[in-house]
């Protein structure tokens, strides 16, 4: 079996790449893939389910694969804060699990965040089960997820495991060099990636003006309201660029879908099908993309102080100047760092939560 797509798109995970490679050679019909976001996990499913339907060395079949929009491969997100039991599992999991594939032999379900299938009393979990334990003859089911833990142990006794690792800086750096990164840039990024290839390639791309606008904020702060106010507005102006750059890669989505459709003529309600299940995601995504941009913002500020705290450590923020502020005074910053985190999720609020952070945060020199 060819291995060499998987090995040009996830990096530093041999061991878990073997392990998936060996799988699709004999497919069973549940898979447990186990690691951190950002680990490459993402990429090695939708590589993992290509090779399941025959279209690993086929590269139009497995561009669609990667692009989520495969006829034979679903992928499944929580619309909330978990798989609802009726929404989710019961009225889009289970039928697309008992639904002929189109092109090959065989279907592949992936579903993210799969520690999220709970709910009272793990409704959502044991709807999956009995999928699970019967599956269809061609379905075959891989659930993603960093908290396996949480998920039910009837579900996890019925999949077979393969474990992803954080990646190791040093291939991160490598990658991102690689990829047009100097090599001081590529340092900096991989230290604050956490392991987290997609994060440090974010870090270098899309959101990398908003690191370094949120990450340049404790120096600015002075005590003084008009102060907050203003650095919060500019930081809420970059949230805004960083979220219409991926309202327009959504439209570029769509777009090379419709073209896709037309030239491959697939039926109109099959067409319209696939569509809404791209709608849906797009849909999801802007729901979150907000708060997952205000939460990168914070990681930013907790990392400058982080910094301060760990003091003469080499900085992850090696590219800013050092914050110089009491342990005391860095140690209450990240506890408001975490207080702020925890209200978005709850509730966005932007700017307001954003000018009570920088009211919270100590000035430069305190003791």
């Amino acid at each position: 079996m060819d291995s060499s797509v998987m090995e040009s798109t996830v990096v530093g995970q041999e061991r878990a790449l073997g392990a998936l490679r060996h799988a699709a050679a004999r497919p069973g019909h549940a898979y447990l893939l186990v690691g951190p976001r950002g680990s490459g996990i993402e990429d090695a499913a939708r590589e993992f389910a290509a090779m399941l339907i025959g279209v690993h060395d086929d590269e139009r079949g497995r561009r669609l694969v990667m692009r989520s929009v495969h006829p034979d491969v679903v992928e499944f997100e929580p619309s909330g804060a978990s798989y609802r039991v009726k929404e989710d599992v019961r009225e889009r999991v289970l039928p697309e699990a008992a639904r002929a594939p189109i092109e090959g032999e065989r279907k592949v379900l992936v579903l993210f965040e799969a520690e999220r299938l709970r709910g009272n009393q793990n409704e959502s979990a044991n709807a999956m089960l009995k999928t699970l334990e019967e599956p269809p003859d061609r379905t075959v089911v891989i659930l993603v997820t960093g908290a396996p833990d949480d998920l039910l142990p009837t579900i996890r006794s019925r999949c077979q495991r393969i474990d992803f690792d954080p990646i190791a800086d040093a291939d991160i750096r490598a990658t991102l060099e690689r990829e047009g990164s100097n090599a001081a840039d590529a340092a900096t990024l991989a230290a604050l990636a956490g392991g987290q290839l997609a994060r440090a390639r974010a870090l270098a791309g899309r959101i990398g003006d908003l690191r370094a606008a949120f990450a340049a904020a404790p120096a600015r702060v002075d005590g003084y309201g008009a102060t907050a106010l203003t650095i919060a507005q500019e930081l809420d102006a970059q949230i805004d660029d960083a979220a219409a750059a991926v309202e327009l890669q959504h439209k570029a989505e769509l777009d090379a879908f419709d073209a896709e459709m037309e030239r491959l003529g697939y039926s109109e309600r099959e067409a319209q099908r696939m569509r809404r299940r791209i709608d849906e995601r797009h849909k999801r995504e802007t729901r979150r993309t907000r708060i997952d941009l205000l939460l990168e913002g914070v990681t930013a500020i907790e990392s400058v102080y982080r910094d301060a705290l760990a003091a003469p450590a080499p900085a992850l923020n090696a590219d800013i100047p050092a914050l110089h502020v009491s342990p005391r005074a860095a140690a209450a910053a990240l506890a408001m760092c975490h207080q702020t985190r925890e209200a978005f999720l709850i509730n966005e609020k932007g700017v307001v939560r954003l000018v009570a952070l920088l009211m919270e945060l100590p000035t430069a020199g305190t003791a």
